[in-house]
């Protein structure tokens, strides 16, 4: 875990998972067709190339997993974590959607 760290405030390198520039914002869709049922493989490879991309794999595969509550990185792990549910749920059609809604981590999606 890259960045600077003190008892009030992380700030992540950009090298960082828990980086997230100006541009990164909720319920952007990251691929070009949105989901609703079909085409599933496609999708996917879709949806990690662009994860991969913006350098967010590691939400989704478990290799950042959730800090304890009091850890440094904690609230910024948290706004990464709920930015990419918020970029997988976007392009999914609402019946989907519906049923990841309540998920507490992207992994879990």
């Amino acid at each position: 875990m890259t960045g600077s760290c003190t008892s009030s405030a992380y700030t992540p390198e950009p090298s960082s998972p828990l980086y997230l520039q100006s541009s990164d914002v909720p319920g952007v869709s990251l691929v070009p067709v949105p989901f609703s049922g079909n085409g599933f493989w496609g999708w996917k490879r879709s949806m990690i190339v662009s994860l991969s991309a913006r350098n967010k794999i590691a939400f989704i595969d478990g290799s950042y997993p959730k800090p304890t509550m009091t850890s440094p990185y904690y609230k910024q792990w948290d706004r990464c974590n709920n930015m990419v549910i918020s970029w997988i749920a976007s392009p999914l059609s609402s019946e989907i959607a519906e049923s990841v809604q309540y998920s507490e981590t992207a992994e879990s999606i």
